[in-house]
């Protein structure tokens, strides 16, 4: 029998105008004399700011594929062209260069992020050293996290707490100065959900799960249906286990801490021990 304590854990059709020939050079000289007079006419009349001497200055004749030719001010073509920056996550400079979020929930999540990308030069735009070591001894998570909670950590930082999808948990502290620019992560605590490789430990962790209201971690260790179970109910603050082992199953019994906090009964799975969803069925005593 083992008695362990609840382990408690801290974002182009265009047409082209052809000219005709003149029959002979008199006719063309005076053609010419009648457009030269017509076009001085234009421009005396003309004032400035006219809308017709505007577009004509300014009008440029395109033609795009399949359509017919369109026209467009030569100043907003030049606009289109130009792209302008756009922020998101790791390129928010529109080069490909990180963005370095401006408050510690969102800084911390970056940072997670960067981790869970299991690149290390992502991770080192983000964190101080000490951090990213800290970090690295972990392997990869998995990457879907959620913000717990943040709050003052001393003077001029920030702690944000994260949990994700397996349970994981992890508190990183940000230098507030630092926020919006490189390394702002300086402390990283990080609580990763461990799969026992015996039945009694594993019955043990679940337990200590629920103490503390990971139910994230529960569902890992078992399913969320057996997780959706607890809900509502008032954890022990201690356990004794008791496991026997029939074939590959193993039962294990948990009495509640101090007596008469509750007796359970678990069915686990001797084939999964050391990875997750191992505890298969549980039963209220």
């Amino acid at each position: 029998m083992t008695a362990s304590p609840l382990r408690h854990a801290a974002p182009g059709d265009g047409t082209r105008a052809h000219s005709r020939p003149h029959r002979n050079a008199r006719t063309a000289v005076a053609v010419a004399g009648v457009l030269a007079i017509a076009l001085l006419g234009t421009a005396a009349c003309g004032k400035k700011g006219d809308p017709q001497a505007t577009a004509s200055a300014n009008t440029v004749i395109t033609d795009s594929p399949g359509t017919s030719a369109s026209a467009l001010p030569s100043a907003s073509a030049a606009a289109t062209a130009q792209s302008s920056p756009t922020s998101g996550s790791g390129n928010g400079n529109g080069n490909g260069a990180p963005s370095f979020p401006k408050t510690a929930k969102d800084y911390g999540l970056a940072t997670l992020a960067a981790w869970a990308s299991g690149s290390k030069s992502k991770l080192d735009q983000y964190a101080v050293q000490a951090a990213v070591a800290q970090f690295m001894g972990h392997g990869k998570p998995n990457t879907q996290w959620t913000n717990l909670n943040c709050e003052v950590s001393g003077s001029g930082r920030t702690a944000c707490n994260y949990r994700n999808a397996h349970g994981d948990d992890a508190r990183l502290t940000m230098e507030d100065t630092q926020l919006g620019h490189p390394t702002a992560t300086v402390d990283v605590f990080l609580n990763r959900t461990d799969y026992a490789t015996n039945a009694a430990g594993y019955v043990g962790y679940f337990m200590a799960a629920w103490g503390d209201g990971n139910k994230q971690r529960m569902a890992r260790f078992s399913s969320s249906s057996i997780a959706n179970m607890f809900s509502g109910k008032t954890p022990p603050t201690g356990s004794q286990t008791e496991a026997t082992q029939n074939g590959g199953t193993w039962t294990v019994k948990v009495t509640g801490l101090p007596l008469g906090s509750g007796n359970w009964t678990f069915t686990v799975s001797g084939g999964k021990l050391g990875n997750g969803n191992a505890i298969t069925a549980v039963k209220f005593d």
